[in-house]
């Protein structure tokens, strides 16, 4: 991280990115966004809203087409972009960021344990650092490090993908639908771990979810994707506090 007593992790302003042209595009709105260090907040809305689109902008995968404002853990991601530094833009992507995707994402051909560290191991970080442990215990998961993801239920296969995503220290953990796989029973527990593993290692977190339930239950700070469907110009989303 560029500045260790930086307040807010995130801030976005005026940000827009379209798919497509004409009657058939899909515009993706941010009039303002600002997420301090520590928070916790759900990014909601209907399939097909976004979401997951600007993740993956918040996550440097892919570039918006046009923003007024865009700082993540103290860095001016739109010097980096207008320099043409996109190996700066990886660095902070490897170091800065840990992602939780919905279908895990782990590689079948490793134990949990090396699925667990293949991001310290890019790094060139530690890979027996007390942290990795301390990780897996708080996610229950120690008694499984040899075994492979083709030998865990859907919610160790999850906790695993969560572990990996933290274990190498990121600012901000991005979690496109955790729980979109799991029963009830699981979602709350997995939903309740990420919860508390953010507070515990004092992180900031944005999880995208479609269970408002949840969210409202869990006292989650909301903000939400509206669509609009507009004659000729397509479809727009745009992004407000629930």
């Amino acid at each position: 991280m560029s500045d260790q007593n930086i307040s807010t992790m995130l801030t976005l302003k005026a940000l827009s990115h379209q798919r497509g042209k004409g009657a058939q595009s899909f515009t993706l709105e941010v009039p303002e966004l600002k997420v301090k260090k520590g928070e916790i907040i759900a990014l909601t809305g209907a399939s097909g809203s976004g979401k997951s689109t600007l993740l993956e902008i918040i996550g440097l995968i892919l570039k918006p087409m046009s923003v007024v404002e865009f700082s993540l853990a103290g860095h001016d991601i739109e010097h980096f972009w207008r320099g043409g530094l996109g190996s700066q833009l990886s660095l902070i992507r490897a170091r800065q960021l840990g992602f939780v995707l919905q279908s895990g994402g782990l590689l079948p051909y490793l134990s949990v344990l090396d699925n667990i560290c293949l991001s310290r191991k890019l790094l060139g970080l530690k890979l027996t650092d007390p942290f990795v442990l301390e990780v897996c215990e708080t996610l229950g998961i120690s008694h499984l490090l040899k075994r492979r993801p083709e030998q865990l239920s859907i919610g160790e296969r999850q906790r695993t993908a969560i572990a990996r995503a933290l274990v190498h220290k990121p600012d901000l953990l991005l979690a496109d639908e955790p729980t979109a796989a799991l029963d009830p029973f699981h979602a709350d527990q997995v939903m309740e771990l990420l919860i508390k593993l953010t507070q515990q290692f004092k992180l900031t977190s944005i999880i995208v979810t479609h269970d408002w339930d949840r969210v409202k239950a869990l006292g989650l700070r909301e903000v939400k994707f509206t669509c609009t469907r507009r004659k000729n110009e397509g479809t727009i989303a745009v992004l407000s506090e629930r």
